[in-house]
């Protein structure tokens, strides 16, 4: 059996946080409503998020494609924010062609920031903190989503080989795209938020675990797969981490972000 490749990732940063190319359109500065306006993130496939006035709130507007479809995080983030600080939903729609989605801000910076890049002694610790208090806290037993190996396999047309080899489940509510940009950190160091909730479901806790070791390289550095699992608190399951790698970086051929990626 032949799994998609596993490698070191895509994602860079400088296209991602360098937005001087970047002009609002004339109807996200209406919705501001006079607020200062300020791209503060370009994700792998093209999509912005603005920040309006101090961070009260945020717009995230991107064109349809598989990996974002808003009507599937509209009731994620109305249902997760019982249970941990995730942003609440303020209004949605489509607009020249591209979907839209205004959330409350939340207190705390990106943990890509650069006062937290550069102090990864801490930030690692914390990030792997927080997914660990996002799995214990948000309860599996009553979550209406899923996040299954078939679902992937079969929504982006995926090896079916992947299903022969799933490993033995161990069931929390996965974030579904748990890399480091999708964790804020607060003013204690610790997590104080999650966002970009539009895959959330029941899944194995690696699902999570597997992207969230690999963006530690892209943004830290090599070797801080140790702290972030210590801090966790689990074990290095290499079966388990590199069959949800593979997974992963098979989604992320098929959606061919690089093509979207601009190193600017």
């Amino acid at each position: 059996m032949t799994l998609p490749r596993t490698d070191t990732g895509y994602s860079p940063l400088a296209g991602q946080t360098k937005l001087d190319d970047i002009v609002a359109p004339a109807w996200v500065l209406a919705m501001a409503d006079g607020r200062r306006v300020a791209p503060v993130w370009r994700n792998e496939l093209g999509g912005i998020t603005y920040r309006f006035g101090d961070g009260d709130s945020f717009l995230k507007v991107q064109r349809p494609c598989p990996d974002w479809d808003v009507a599937a995080e509209l009731p994620r983030l109305a249902w997760i924010v019982d249970f941990v600080p995730a942003p609440r939903i303020l209004d949605s729609g489509e607009r020249d062609g591209a979907h839209w989605l205004l959330t409350s801000g939340i207190a705390g910076r990106s943990a890509v920031d650069e006062a937290c890049r550069v102090r990864p002694e801490l930030t690692v610790p914390a990030l792997g903190r927080g997914l660990r208090r996002f799995h214990d806290e948000v309860p599996a037993a009553s979550c209406p989503f899923i996040w299954s190996v078939a679902d992937r396999v079969t929504r982006f047309g995926l090896d079916p080989a992947f299903l022969d080899a799933v490993p033995p489940l161990d069931l929390v509510v996965c974030h579904g795209d748990a890399c480091n940009p999708n964790f804020l950190i607060g003013a204690d160091g610790e997590v104080s938020g999650y966002v970009d909730l539009g895959q959330l479901g029941v899944a194995d806790r690696w699902a999570d675990l597997a992207p969230a070791l690999l963006s530690l390289g892209w943004n830290y550095g090599p070797d801080w797969e140790p702290a972030f699992l210590d801090a966790y608190g689990i074990a290095d399951n290499p079966n388990k981490r590199a069959f949800y790698t593979d997974l992963w970086n098979g989604v992320g051929d098929t959606l061919d972000r690089a093509r979207y990626y601009v190193d600017r």
